[in-house]
């Protein structure tokens, strides 16, 4: 993990490297277009998209593209595409309002090259665009860099306990979400004593199933 370097310190002097953003904002998109010709001497921008089927991923691709996390009127998460997205661009940065810790640490696991929080501004945006394309993987904060390491911030789940956890959040009972996963009532219990354990690890209040689900949700994981 690499802090960013000092502001106007190009990581790249000599080379001009081209960036595109796909963020379905029109107002995001003009902000990094404006990031980018501030600093024309080392960026250039080549492409603006709003959606994932406006992007010819059989065409060249930039050097950096600047990725919004969610897409379109429904909030689609955009991390099915990453891996397309990553091998059609060198480089992909994630700029994104979510402060949730497991969307941002699936997209890092799909291959996100750095990771900026909008509320850190367009200037910390383009050092990490510039820190990223020389190799280095780059948060833009304190913040965003907690929010894919710290393990207080967000206790692991299991794929089952997130099941679980998703039919209680649905309205189903236990006996019901055992029938549905074809697992034992005790069983149902047995994971919600896991989660609640780590929970607690993670000194969250957590009382009962409700609570559990709450703090899941919060955390992104449902």
């Amino acid at each position: 993990m690499t802090s960013l370097p000092p502001t106007g310190s190009p990581t790249i002097a000599s080379t001009v490297l081209s960036v595109a953003v796909l963020d379905n904002q029109e107002v995001v998109r003009d902000g990094v277009a404006a990031a980018v010709g501030r600093h024309a001497d080392d960026l250039r921008m080549v492409g603006s998209y709003a959606a994932v089927p406006d992007v010819d991923l059989s065409s060249p691709g930039p050097d950096v593209l600047v990725l919004d996390l969610y897409l379109g009127r429904d909030d689609e998460l955009v991390l099915d595409h990453i891996p397309a997205l990553v091998g059609w661009a060198g480089v992909v940065v994630l700029h994104t309002a979510e402060e949730k810790p497991v969307p941002l640490r699936r997209a890092l696991g799909q291959g996100v090259h750095g990771i900026v929080l909008k509320n850190d501004g367009t200037e910390a945006l383009v050092r990490v665009i510039r820190s990223a394309a020389a190799g280095d993987f780059v948060c833009s904060s304190v913040v965003a860099e907690a929010l894919i390491n710290d393990p207080a911030l967000a206790p692991r789940l299991t794929g089952r306990e997130v099941e679980v956890l998703v039919n209680l959040r649905d309205g189903l009972t236990q006996r019901q979400v055992g029938s549905r996963m074809k697992v034992a009532e005790e069983t149902v219990r047995a994971h919600l004593k896991s989660i609640r354990g780590k929970y607690v690890v993670a000194e969250r209040d957590v009382t009962n199933a409700g609570s559990l689900v709450r703090e899941a949700g919060r955390d992104g994981w449902i």
